[in-house]
């Protein structure tokens, strides 16, 4: 076999085997004449076989300038010159025996062999399929290096130069896979750089790995070392245009996947041959020559570049703001990244994803770049952007915004609360967070204080207050509740930890509020006595004491129990006050009508109880204007209080009958007042009747002259209302003037006894206040 290499219509390589000839194109046409075609290293030329060059030669008679015989004839020519020069030292063999002497040529300086097959196979100067040597001009063999690449560089068939079709790249992306460059034809670097000018980049990357092989995987001399050069450099000019047309492409991923998918799909396709040549060639690491000056080329880490540099470009850079309404210029740069990383998420879910395997994962790449990007721009935002209150949109966006904006793109809940978990420093998070409280702790109290102010306007306008469901109505409340409630919702928003922490700031401040509510109360209380509508205040402050009350007490999302519980002790003590003001302002007016009972001047006339109903009804039917369960527990407090009261006047010895017709007519008197009171109270809501049986029973141990009867009745006081004492039956018994020391006596030691064995745990107790009258 020969191969020979001719530039310039000169041979400057060649070996003699016996039986065959080559014939060469010295301008790079393709020359079909025999069964095997081969690359010489200037890429342009081709070598054939040849059994029978005649009849070759009538099909092939003009070779570019050079016929089938001039070529033979200047072959045989330089091999015969070649014999009749041997070189001394220089051994003859090697090959196979030459056409006319049988003995192998020795090609004359500078000679360089070739091996018809990249995997060292056997030609046909050695049958059998023995591994040869060569004999270089100094005497040496060169062993052919074997390799792993022979299954994918093995020789290709010339043809007939084809034409460069643009369209011809339309493939499917898994045919990638298991494919190797058997059937690839070696091509010009005109048509290469051709291919690639029409975009057919996987044909061009095909042909440049062949190329590449060709060049790197052969040891050369210092002579071949300046012509392998300019083709390297060749060869790499090659890589870098179309690298530049691939990541140009890389780079315009959004729209060119919308345009022309193809192209993006053959892209990736380049990018995996490329990876799967530079896998091949670290597998084959030192045995390939000057291989692994190019290789590997790193295609995977620049591409991964390229798609960082596009979504850096795509994003932008912040513009600068002036320090007028910064927070919020700052805060539309995120929102205009969100919309901008809304419409290039879906481009790459339903655009750009399908152009890579699934193994790529690209989805992922991508939300890494973008979460990047982000994270930087954030960064510089946090630096010296928001302040105050105005944290709030940054931190809703990085807690709600963002992790909603990375599920697009991948597609997974866990994966998106990584990325937040990274977005920012955990520092800056804990600094925007504090900075975030300490504002809304700020705000409530602003807030709170000026509707204090506002209400207390309301306090001194001696107009009556709003009247609302029948019950006095004070806007601060709601103020209150829609402040703690709005800034707990606001921060429910972010997260759970977060909206807990504010809960506790807002009772904190709840709780500091509320003590410069309760001190303002006190002042329009002390300096406000007289005016007009002094009793409506005090009931519009109980009442909005009670509607903040009741929504911290039945508030279940409240966790602190400690600041729950002192927020309530406030609002109860409160409440206690204005109620006491509203008992003891009633029971100031009552005082003069009390001390009337169960006199002379009560005997003889009805006055006292008249004047005492007229009152109550007075205040009552202002009282009623208090929140219901406030209301009960004031009307319960009156009723069991009036009744005291009434009882008390009977055990101060101010009424004395002599007859019987005179107690049956104190008796009697009592018992309808009783009755009286009884009705009074029950139309204004009380539901407690047992004070008012406690007077029948008076009335009846009054009315009754039988000791036995009397004994009986007494030890019945006793047993319903067991606080009941001898001094208390001593005054009852007072009234019945005719009475006997000595029956007295028998019923208190009747009482002694039964006071023995009472059991003074029960809740009935008749004297369980003392009178209030003393202290008014």
């Amino acid at each position: 076999m020969i191969f020979l290499h001719i530039r310039d219509g000169q041979p400057l390589y060649g070996i003699n085997y016996s039986h065959h000839f080559c014939l060469v194109s010295a301008h790079g046409e393709r020359v079909t004449c025999g069964t095997a075609e081969f690359v010489l290293p200037d890429l342009r030329d081709t070598v054939k076989l040849e059994t029978n060059f005649e009849a070759e030669s009538r099909r092939n008679s003009k070779l570019v300038g050079f016929t089938l015989v001039s070529i033979m004839k200047k072959i045989m020519s330089h091999l015969e010159r070649s014999r009749r020069r041997p070189r001394s030292g220089q051994k003859e063999g090697g090959g196979g025996p030459g056409p006319g002497t049988g003995k192998a040529a020795v090609a004359p300086a500078p000679v360089r062999a070739v091996w018809s097959d990249l995997g060292g196979e056997a030609g046909p100067s050695s049958p059998g399929g023995n591994k040869q040597t060569i004999t270089e001009d100094d005497g040496s063999q060169i062993n052919p290096k074997p390799n792993k690449l022979k299954a994918i560089f093995s020789p290709f068939s010339h043809k007939k130069k084809p034409s460069l079709d643009p369209t011809d790249n339309d493939m499917d992306i898994v045919q990638i896979n298991g494919k190797t460059w058997d059937s690839i034809k070696v091509l010009s670097e005109k048509d290469i750089k051709e291919l690639i000018e029409q975009k057919q980049y996987f044909k061009a990357d095909c042909h440049l790995i062949k190329l590449e092989h060709v060049l790197y995987a052969y040891n050369t001399n210092k002579h071949d070392e300046d012509i392998l050069k300019e083709k390297k450099k060749g060869v790499e000019s090659l890589y870098e245009m179309l690298s530049a047309e691939i990541f140009t492409v890389v780079k315009n991923s959004m729209n060119i996947s919308k345009e022309n998918p193809n192209l993006l799909k053959m892209a990736v396709q380049v990018k995996i041959q490329e990876e799967q040549a530079d896998q091949i060639y670290i597998e084959e690491k030192g045995k390939f020559g000057g291989i692994t000056e190019v290789r590997p080329r790193g295609w995977a880490t620049k591409w991964l570049n390229f798609l960082e540099q596009s979504v850096n470009e795509r994003l932008g850079k912040l513009p600068s703001v002036s320090d007028v309404d910064k927070a919020k210029c700052l805060y539309e740069c995120l929102v205009q990244h969100q919309k901008k990383m809304e419409e290039d998420f879906d481009t790459i879910v339903n655009y750009i994803k399908p152009c890579y395997p699934q193994e790529y994962n690209i989805c992922e790449k991508y939300a890494e770049y973008y979460h990047k990007k982000c994270s930087s721009h954030l960064e510089l935002i946090m630096e010296n952007g928001p302040k105050g209150k105005d944290v709030y949109c940054f931190l809703h966006w990085i807690y709600i915004h963002y992790p909603k904006l990375m599920n697009i793109i991948t597609q997974s809940e866990d994966e998106s609360q990584k990325l937040l978990n990274l977005l920012l420093p955990e520092k800056t998070i804990s600094r925007l967070k504090s900075e975030y409280f300490s504002a809304l702790q700020s705000d409530a109290s602003m807030h709170m204080d000026k509707s204090l102010q506002v209400e207390e306007v309301i306090w001194r306008s001696e107009g009556e207050p709003i009247v609302l469901n029948g019950y006095y109505h004070s806007e601060l409340s709601i103020d209150i509740i829609q402040i703690i409630e709005g800034s707990i919702k606001d921060t429910r928003t972010l997260t759970c930890d977060m909206a807990i922490r504010a809960q506790d700031i807002m009772l904190e401040e709840t709780t500091s509020f509320l003590e410069r509510f309760q001190q303002s109360a006190e002042n329009f209380e002390r300096s406000n006595f007289n005016q007009t509508n002094y009793i409506s205040i005090i009931i519009l402050i109980t009442n909005c004491c009670e509607v903040i009350r009741n929504y911290i007490d039945t508030n279940e999302k409240i966790t602190s129990a400690e600041l729950k519980e002192r927020v309530l002790s406030i609002l109860n003590e409160m409440e206690k006050k204005r109620k006491d003001i509203l008992f003891n302002t009633l029971f100031c007016k009552l005082k003069p009508h009390c001390k009337k009972l169960v006199t002379l001047k009560w005997l003889e006339s009805s006055n006292p109880i008249n004047n005492l109903l007229e009152i109550l009804e007075e205040h009552l039917t202002k009282f009623k204007k208090l929140k219901e369960p406030l209301y009960q527990d004031l009307l319960r407090k009156i009723h069991a209080q009036l009744i005291t009261e009434y009882i008390i006047r009977i055990t101060k010895k101010r009424l004395k009958c002599k007859t019987n017709n005179q107690q049956k007519k104190v008796a009697d008197q009592m018992e309808d007042e009783a009755i009286m009171l009884q009705k009074f109270f029950t139309f204004y809501g009380s539901e407690d009747s047992s004070l008012e049986f406690a007077l029948l029973k008076i009335a009846e141990i009054i009315r009754l002259k039988d000791i036995k009867a009397i004994t009986v009745e007494v030890a019945a006081l006793f047993q319903d209302f067991p606080d009941v004492g001898k001094e208390h039956i001593e005054a009852i018994l007072y009234i019945k003037g005719n009475m006997k020391k000595s029956d007295e006596k028998k019923i208190l030691k009747i009482l002694s006894s039964l006071m023995n064995n009472a059991d003074t745990s029960m809740d009935m107790k008749l004297f369980s206040s003392p009178t209030t009258l003393k202290a008014l």
